[in-house]
C-alpha cells in the first residue's frame, strides 16, 4: 500500500470482539479516472476476560474512537 495515494485512516476497537479495526482509504494510481479503494485490516487479540473496555495499550492510543455496539 503505498502511502503516496493515501487520503485517510480511522482505526476503531470493537467491543466484545477483543479487535481492532483499521480502514484505509486511498486513490487509485490512475490519475486520469480517480476511483477511491477502502482496504480494511482487522487485529484480533484472542479470548481474554470478559470485560468491554479494550485494553490498556489500546486506551492510550488517542486515534482510536471507541463506540459501543
Amino acid at each position: 500500500m503505498s502511502s503516496k495515494h493515501m487520503l485517510g485512516t480511522a482505526t476503531r476497537y470493537i467491543a466484545g470482539r477483543n479487535a481492532a479495526q483499521t480502514v484505509y482509504w486511498r486513490a487509485d494510481q490512475n490519475s486520469d479516472q480517480p476511483k477511491f479503494l477502502k482496504v480494511f485490516k482487522t487485529f484480533n487479540f484472542g479470548k481474554g476476560s470478559d470485560s468491554q473496555q479494550p485494553p490498556q495499550h489500546i486506551q492510550k492510543e488517542k486515534k482510536i474512537i471507541f463506540a459501543s455496539t
